[in-house]
């Protein structure tokens, strides 16, 4: 029991900590924003690969994605969720949620197209429509998404790869759960 639980201590210990103060978000990523100044992201999978690039005019939404992709957050995660006829969900699932939200960031300039990248969000208790730190869905058809417009943020778009996001909409699934979820990793394309 003693190894139990020394084993469970350093594998959390070795975690980084992904977590942010729920009261002071907005400031905390603020005060990151310095230090995480990159945009250009590439994700891989089993289907191939294809790149990302956030947009500067949603700033919280692209410090706390690139903060969270530099940290290792987004190493062997799923796309878990075939959404119907709009796109792809994945990220950190409802088991693994981290302690915060990050506050909304909507612009009429940033709507819900194909290939464009939003923040998945929590209804419950959530009355500000916050966005979800991890979990994010990628548009596969602009008329089914446009339903979708100022209420899940729109951060970023697939500036590469289109092709490999069909193909994971494309895998077959069972009431929005892909039988055999595809697996990514994400890394940084334009370091500091």
């Amino acid at each position: 029991m003693r190894y139990l639980i020394l084993f469970s201590f350093l594998i959390f210990a070795c975690k980084p900590n992904w977590r942010i103060d729920p009261a002071k978000v907005k400031e905390e990523l603020q005060a990151q924003a310095a230090q995480n100044t990159e945009r250009k992201i590439k994700v891989e999978t089993r289907l191939g690969e294809f790149e990302l690039e956030l947009d500067n005019r949603t700033p919280l939404h692209s410090v706390n994605f690139i903060r969270l992709v530099k940290m290792g957050y987004f190493k062997d995660r799923y796309f878990y969720r075939n959404v119907y006829e709009i796109g792809i969900q994945g990220g950190g699932e409802y088991f693994d949620r981290l302690n915060y939200l990050v506050p909304a960031e909507y612009l009429d300039e940033l709507r819900p197209e194909r290939g464009t990248i939003a923040m998945a969000r929590y209804d419950e208790g959530n009355p500000l429509q916050s966005s979800s730190p991890t979990e994010f869905f990628i548009v596969t058809d602009s008329e089914q998404a446009r339903r979708f417009f100022r209420k899940y943020v729109v951060f970023g778009k697939v500036t590469k790869g289109m092709a490999v996001v069909d193909s994971i909409k494309k895998e077959r699934s069972f009431d929005e759960k892909p039988v055999i979820p595809v697996k990514f990793s994400m890394s940084v394309l334009d370091p500091q």
